[in-house]
């Protein structure tokens, strides 16, 4: 099927280069200001001292309140550096309205079936993306830049152990609220509503496109253990929204994926789960295999119904 009617549509939009530039000037100055009031707002409602600012998140960690100051404040951090900007961008530089960044109205709710569904059949797969990725070794020659990475990736491992500690109620739902619907609209809105269509309109191949915007959603979040399962996350929300024609759909699925991992981690800590069947960290290569299979099932599935409807 041509998509020939979608670049039809991005015509009339500002030029793929620049408005690129200009999303990413957007995002990084909103990421400033959105680090600023975050950070004073974990300070006020961590109730750490002047001494502690040299290492804010260790004394937050170790602050009573610091769990509530640290997810409120990266939910804050989240809505201005993305859906902020995202929105700033769209209605103020391109002068149009949110409901422009759909090509389609979604009719059909079956295709949100279809989308929790390839996401489950997803997950055994990617996990094994995880694995591969997480089993990487750099030349000795990298071995410093892999020192570094590693280093990173420890620290962020800590701060993201202790920012999943979902052991009420109320901050499961906190965390569900930040964790997947704020980073689930301002992610999807931006790589893939505005920096996915730009360089549609620039290059012409969707799939292109697509795997750009997927290399750069992942590598943005400076986790190198984690970018291949990330990658291929981001294609997923690519193909989601190409097929669909709608952002309301990868939306959907990206609040889902993080969704689910924030339920399954509040199971584990209140003691409905055993934290290694949470986790999801291997699965058996049979499973594995299985789950390649459905996931391409599942996609040729989708795309046929949501193509039907164009």
């Amino acid at each position: 099927m041509s998509f020939d009617s979608i670049l039809e549509k991005l015509r009339n939009e500002r030029g793929a280069l620049s408005a690129i530039l200009l999303i990413i000037g957007i995002v990084l100055l909103a990421m400033v200001i959105g680090n600023i009031i975050g950070s004073v707002l974990m300070i006020l409602i961590g109730g750490i001292g002047m001494e502690d600012l040299s290492d804010v998140n260790s004394a937050l960690m170790s602050s009573e309140a610091g769990w509530w100051a640290l997810v409120l404040g990266q939910g804050v951090i989240s809505l201005i550096t993305f859906i902020m900007a995202g929105i700033f961008y769209w209605r103020v530089v391109e002068k149009k309205n949110l409901s422009e960044l759909n090509f389609r109205q979604l009719s059909d709710l079956k295709i949100i079936v279809l989308v929790i569904l390839t996401q489950f059949c997803f997950m055994p797969l990617n996990t094994w993306f995880q694995e591969i990725n997480g089993n990487m070794v750099l030349p000795e020659w990298l071995s410093g830049v892999e020192s570094f990475m590693k280093m990173m990736e420890d620290s962020l491992a800590e701060l993201t152990e202790f920012l999943t500690t979902f052991d009420t109620f109320p901050k499961m739902f906190v965390g569900f609220i930040v964790i997947a619907v704020i980073a689930g609209i301002g992610e999807e809105l931006i790589f893939r509503g505005l920096i996915q269509r730009k360089l549609y309109k620039g290059l012409k191949n969707p799939h292109l496109a697509i795997w750009i915007a997927a290399f750069i959603f992942s590598a943005i979040h400076f986790q190198f253990y984690g970018f291949l399962p990330r990658l291929f996350l981001g294609a997923l929300f690519g193909y989601f929204y190409l097929w669909s024609g709608n952002l309301w759909v990868p939306i959907i699925g990206h609040i889902f994926n993080n969704g689910f991992a924030v339920v399954m981690f509040y199971f584990s800590h209140i003691g409905v789960l055993d934290p290694e069947v949470a986790e999801m960290e291997h699965f058996p290569m049979s499973m594995v295999v299985l789950s390649a299979a459905l996931t391409f099932t599942m996609l040729w599935l989708f795309r046929r119904i949501a193509l039907q409807k164009m």
